[in-house]
């Protein structure tokens, strides 16, 4: 079989100039139509705070510490160490704890919640529940790396 050949032209080529005046006109088209949405944003009313309002270098914690171990013992707060953390000491009655210190401090006052690193959920929940039955309102959960029993350990957070 022969092969069919074709025949070179050694004509003009062109390159349709149409279709690509019609894309610059699109993405002109758009562009502006951005540009204009752009100015529109910078019209929206911002109020930007001043100094006085700016974060304190201490924080104010009002909230009550309690510790909950990985065996779900109930902690108490005890003194801060030389680096500011918390120590705690395991509670005999934790329920009688808690009303302690619902009567001294009230239901509105937070309570913080530090569980050490790798407690089982359902110690939390149980923790969290035992102070929702108490009558607390704001609960608030902290994950502790060191040890809540060990004094040593926490010196060695943060």
């Amino acid at each position: 079989m022969k092969r069919r050949q074709r025949k070179r032209s050694s004509g003009n080529c062109e390159v349709i100039l149409s279709p690509l005046i019609d894309c610059v006109f699109l993405l002109l088209i758009f562009f502006l139509v951005t540009s204009m949405i752009k100015r529109f944003e910078r019209q929206i009313p911002v109020n930007l705070s001043d100094g006085s309002s700016a974060i304190s270098v201490e924080a104010e914690d009002d909230s009550y510490p309690i510790g909950v171990s990985r065996d779900g013992t109930m902690f108490g707060p005890g003194e801060k160490n030389r680096y500011g953390v918390m120590s705690f000491s395991p509670l005999s009655d934790p329920d009688g704890f808690l009303r302690n210190v619902l009567a001294d401090r009230g239901t509105t006052a937070p309570i913080t919640v530090n569980v050490e690193k790798g407690t089982p959920f359902q110690a939390v929940i149980k923790a969290q529940d035992r102070l929702e039955i108490l009558g607390f309102k704001k609960v608030r959960f902290r994950i502790r790396d060191a040890a809540l029993a060990s004094t040593d350990a926490s010196l060695r957070t943060n």
